[in-house]
């Protein structure tokens, strides 16, 4: 029984594949077909990542978790896409992958794709696709925010104020939003503006607050989950 058991573990590990399912991840699997009109149409906008597997390669059966956290973390602020070399090797072949698994990073244009070359892990790999995520906050001091606040009275301005020194990915992701960019302006404001901070009576961090109005006499806080969906 003991031998049996033991059999039946062996080739349950041999058998182990990737699986991407639809209803349990958040990775965008795509296709050699749709690849240009997934990724490649919007590269003047969106990042993307897109992860090549062998779906019965041990490394990649391994890595997926790891990966899906990703596409869990940036949902709706990055394209999270994986391929099987194993149904395109052409495809992958071309794009010069030889082992897996293997990441390319797609940086909006005219930033040419490269592989990502660090550690296969969730904070490393996040830490590469945020790095060049468009951004179109504008960092505020005393003497810029008068002007920001009143220029394109049409436009509301939301405001983060933060305890960390620069926009995080979430606030670029908003910021680059495709409607957004065109509609709000985006504005970050730094702990350590202490004038600003008092002058908006901010107590915590961080807070979000949108003024609109054609004197952005209108002031609103925002009380809910501090993710892009939720905020979106």
């Amino acid at each position: 029984l003991l031998v049996c058991a033991v059999a039946a573990a062996s080739l349950s590990g041999a058998s182990a594949k990737v699986k991407i399912e639809a209803m349990k991840h958040d990775i965008q699997q795509i296709t050699m077909s749709n690849f240009d009109g997934v990724i490649g149409k919007f590269r003047d906008s969106a990042v993307s990542a897109l992860w090549f597997f062998k779906e019965d390669n041990k490394q990649d059966v391994a890595f997926l978790d790891a990966y899906n956290q990703i596409a869990s973390d940036m949902k709706g602020m990055a394209k999270i896409c994986a391929i099987s070399c194993t149904d395109f090797p052409v495809f992958c072949d071309k794009q010069g992958v030889k082992e897996t698994p293997s990441v390319m990073i797609y940086p909006t244009n005219p930033m040419p794709a490269f592989k990502f070359e660090g550690k296969m892990e969730t904070k490393a790999l996040s830490a590469k696709i945020a790095r060049f995520m468009p951004d179109f906050t504008t960092r505020l001091t005393k003497d810029t925010m008068d002007t920001f606040i009143t220029t394109e009275p049409t436009k509301p301005k939301v405001l983060l104020f933060s305890d960390k020194k620069s926009p995080p990915t979430i606030w670029k992701a908003l910021s680059s939003e495709t409607v957004f960019k065109r509609t709000v302006k985006f504005g970050f404001v730094a702990k350590e503006d202490d004038e600003i901070v008092q002058k908006f009576k901010v107590k915590k961090f961080p807070t979000v607050m949108m003024q609109r109005g054609s004197k952005a006499e209108i002031k609103e806080m925002y009380t809910g989950d501090m993710k892009f969906l939720a905020l979106k």
